[in-house]
């Protein structure tokens, strides 16, 4: 069977870490998290359970898309026999009735297709009542496990692709991601807000490329006042 690690990059989730970590420990022991620079225990608790964990404040520093390749290289370096590597944050889950799923998926598709895309369900509140895309309609496609024996990479500072690839499959049976953002707090909210508009703001070559947030304006100018 086809080894599998799971990474994240992540920043004071120490409400979120201890049920990520059960969720992720059923999937695999091959994990890794490269942490900001936590400062509420989220460091100290991935430590005492034995999760690889890396201080650097990447995501900050360069963006999403080098964060995500920053991620593979971990990988690699760590995990030298493993096959592939998936990427979930903190407040994301895949419910333990499609794991089975994703085996399927990591141990026989074939080597034609090295990116593997799962819709992502952006849910209201954790009960999973109201979700703000429908994924059999709208998706929400995210390229989000990729075969480490690839020379595939990510690109751009926020809302990051993947480039030099072969094929990617992404089909409707694949597991759902289960994103819960909209319930966390508002400072959370606020921090992803702020680091997003930053982000936009300094990504020269693709930043014009993608619509600005109907709130990024107002989120550049709290950055500028409040920083991150």
């Amino acid at each position: 069977m086809k080894e599998l690690v799971i990474t994240s990059n992540q920043y004071n989730e120490i409400d979120e870490a201890p049920e990520w970590l059960e969720m992720v420990k059923k999937i695999t022991d091959k994990i890794i998290v490269v942490d900001s620079g936590s400062t509420d225990g989220t460091i100290e608790f991935y430590e005492k359970n034995k999760v690889v964990v890396i201080v650097d404040d990447i995501i900050r520093r360069e963006g999403y898309g080098p964060a995500r390749n920053h991620l593979r290289e971990l990988s690699k370096r760590f995990f030298p026999e493993s096959h592939w590597m998936l990427f979930l944050d903190a407040d994301e889950r895949i419910n333990e009735d499609e794991f089975h799923q994703l085996r399927f998926v990591k141990d026989y598709l074939v080597p034609e297709y090295d990116v593997v895309a799962f819709p992502r369900i952006d849910w209201h509140d954790r009960k999973m009542i109201k979700a703000e895309n429908d994924w059999r309609i709208s998706p929400d496609w995210q390229a989000r496990m990729t075969r480490l024996n690839s020379p595939l990479k990510y690109v751009r500072k926020i809302h990051e692709q993947v480039i030099d690839f072969k094929r990617i499959y992404g089909v409707l049976t694949n597991p759902k991601i289960n994103h819960f953002h909209r319930p966390a707090s508002q400072e959370k909210r606020d921090l992803v807000g702020k680091l997003c508009a930053k982000l936009h703001k300094e990504d020269e070559i693709y930043g014009p490329s993608v619509p600005k947030h109907h709130k990024e304006d107002m989120y550049y100018e709290r950055f500028l006042k409040e920083g991150l």
